[in-house]
This record gives structure tokens, sequence and C-alpha cells, in this order.
């Protein structure tokens, strides 16, 4: 399905991309990461470098467009850009300018801030956790990101009142779960960021959505090997929009089929069970409404990545894809793993790896984890050997992106 991009003698990339919700849990902007390398030792990496690099990565090495897909970019940027002393050649309409927390406030930042202003730029004040000197920034920004994470929780709607007073927009970062999405949204935050879209909502005694359970039983179906295709065919067309989706996406040039599919029936025997039930499982996270699409873009992105370093893991391919597939469901279903995972008949070892991270299956989907999360240090302790991890990621990235479009 995602053929494994070649590995060549280049120089890795090592840039991520961490999206930032509005209320309505729609993508707002990217932040993006970068590092030299997995490893973030003292003198491979300078602030300076560092912001160049993205700048290079995201205009010339990948296009702002793929990394994008349109939307602002936030990029942290050291006090040498903002002040003038080194050039800052992308236009307002792309990026949000982040200053960094332990940047000195003096005269000439504050006039630098003005002038960015004067010419379109939006500017955000990074990691703030409520110390003093900063408030000669409140007047001049346009974004407070807030680490809730560091903040004392005690004083938390004081503050988000004061600075509200500003005119501010704020950010809450490193939200990491539901609750502490809702309570950061009641007290009037604007944009999140963190892993809490990948935290499921746990509800004790509440039955699955029927729309979910009828996913679920497709999705048990094509994982048993004697599965009836008689059966399989009237669950499905029970869905006139998912048959469609489906049939046209087998007749796509993708396949190359010389004569047409018309039938579930006729796809499944062309093509197998096994890719029928990877393309019904992306088709069938797509049709669940109620969650971010971002949550949806990285459940494929996740299982394309996973699929593309099967080997460097020595697992399956197919394996690897699945689990990926389902490495998100909890949060999509709204329930825990292990209840979702009693009522799919998946191997033992998607099981494990999905509980508890075990087995070379495991340590594949932490991997890819760490790497969506810029997590370059811890990766590379918990591999123990080098892995080019950024074609892979961008080669997924691409492909989640036009599957999503298709669709």
């Amino acid at each position: 399905m995602l053929p494994a991009p070649p590995l060549t003698n280049t120089e890795s990339i090592f840039l991520a991309r961490q999206p930032i919700f509005d209320r309505a849990l729609n993508v707002f902007a990217y932040e993006l990461l970068f590092r030299s390398g997995l490893s973030n030792v003292a003198g491979v990496t300078d602030g300076n470098s560092a912001s160049s690099q993205v700048m290079i990565n995201a205009f010339l090495e990948i296009g702002i467009d793929a990394i994008s897909g349109g939307r602002t970019c936030f990029v942290n940027l050291t006090r040498d850009f903002i002040v003038g002393q080194l050039p800052l050649p992308f236009p307002p309409s792309f990026f949000v300018i982040e200053i960094l927390e332990d940047i000195e406030v003096d005269d000439e930042l504050l006039t630098a801030i003005k002038s960015f202003s004067a010419k379109g730029f939006t500017v955000a004040l990074d990691d703030y956790v409520f110390e003093e000197g900063k408030a000669p920034l409140f007047d001049l920004i346009d974004i407070v990101k807030i680490d809730i994470m560091e903040c004392d929780r005690s004083l938390l709607a004081e503050n988000v009142k004061q600075l509200k007073s500003h005119k501010l927009r704020l950010l809450a970062e490193k939200v990491a779960t539901q609750e502490e999405f809702e309570l950061c949204k009641s007290l009037g935050f604007d944009y999140f960021q963190g892993y809490f879209t990948s935290e499921p909502i746990v509800i004790e005694g509440v039955d699955f959505k029927p729309s979910r359970v009828a996913l679920l039983e497709v999705l048990t179906m094509l994982e048993d090997p004697n599965c009836n295709i008689d059966i399989l065919e009237k669950l499905i067309s029970r869905d006139v929009s998912l048959s469609y989706k489906i049939l046209r996406i087998i007749n796509s040039p993708y396949f190359g089929f010389r004569r047409e599919i018309t039938s579930i029936k006729q796809a499944v025997v062309a093509l197998g069970l096994k890719p029928i039930r990877d393309w019904f499982v992306i088709i069938a996270l797509t049709k669940i409404d109620d969650k971010p699409n971002e949550l949806i873009l990285m459940t494929i992105q996740r299982a394309a990545m996973m699929k593309s370093l099967s080997k460097d893991f020595q697992v399956e391919a197919d394996v690897a894809f699945t689990t990926g597939l389902f490495s998100l469901i909890d949060a999509i279903m709204g329930q825990s793993m292990s209840t979702i995972l009693q009522s799919l008949p998946l191997s033992n070892d998607i099981t494990s790896a999905l509980l508890t991270g075990e087995g070379n299956l495991g340590k594949l989907l932490n991997a890819v984890i760490l790497y969506e999360r810029g997590q370059w240090e811890e990766l590379e302790n918990s591999l123990g050997r080098p892995i080019q991890f950024s074609a892979h990621y961008l080669e997924a990235m691409n492909w989640a992106n036009g599957l999503v479009e298709t669709l």
C-alpha cells in the first residue's frame, strides 16, 4: 500500500509537526519541531542554526504546503532573528513568530516586535508560566502560550483573566487529557496543544453508539480468517456512502484494474480480504464525524509510517500497518483500549503491542510515537542503533494527506 522510500546517503531531516487546535477541535495551525539529529547534545544544535534549518526544510527541502496543508505554522525564533541581526525571509501570512520564554525583554526587543506587528506578523510568547518580567510584551504581542504542566494551577484562572484584559489570545500547551482541555476551554483559552486528542474519555456503563457497533462488527468479521464474504457484503452494503467510497477507491488508477469493479463481492475477490480490511478501516475512521479530523489523519499517517519502517524492526508490513491503524482506536471510539480489543480478534502480537508495548511491534509503535512528538533524545535511547526516520515520516505524511483528501 505504501512503498518504503529509498534510503540514501543524504542527510536526514529531523522535522515534525504538532497540531494546534481551536475550541471546536479544528486544526488552527502546526508548530514545527526541529533537531539536528536524534541526539540533541551540546554543540550540535544552537538556536540560530535550528531556526534557520526549520525555514530551509519547510520551504525548500519539503515544501510548506506539504507540511502545513495551507495552515499557519508556529516557529521558535532566537533573539538574533527577532531583533534583526539575522534575516527573516518569509512573508507574514505563513508563520507565527514564537518568542522563546528565556529571551531578555528590553527596549531593543520591544522595538523589534513593534516592527514585526507593523509588517503584519503574528507574534506569540512561548512557554509562559506567569513569571515576572514579561508584562511589557502583553500590549504588543498577539498570543501567549501557557505551559499548563509547569504553571501554578491555583493561579491559572486569575492569570488568564489578567491576560485577557490585554486582548490577547491564549494557547494552552502540553494539554495531556480531555479533562485538562475542558478546564482550559472553560477558562477562556482560544487554542490548545498537546496529546489530549489521543486520550479516550472512559465512561463506565455506557454502550457504544449504534453506528460504532456496526463498524466494530465489520472490523471483527474482516479479522476472521473464515470470513463469510456474503455476510460481509451485506454488512458493508447497509451504508450506501461507505459502499460508494470503497468501490471508488478500488476503481481508481492506483489499482489499475482493466474492468470496472461494480460490487463489494467483486472487490473482495479481486483484492483479497486483507487489503479490503485495510481500506475499510481507513474509510471507517473517516466516518467518525465527532472527532477532530487531525486525529484521523494522525492515525492514517502513523499506520503508513509503521508499515514503511517495518523491515527495520523485523515485523511484517501488514501487521505494522494494522497496529498503527488501531493505535488510536480508544480515542476515536471513546472507550478504553482493553475494552475495544475484547471485541476485536486481533493477533496476540498486535494486542500486546497496543496494550503494553511488548515485542518488536511494540518497540516500533513506541518509536513512531516518540518521533511524532519530537522526543528525539528519548527515541535514540530507546533504539540503541541509528535508523533514518525522517524520510519515512515525510512519505507517510504526504500519503496520508492525499488519502484524506480523496476520501
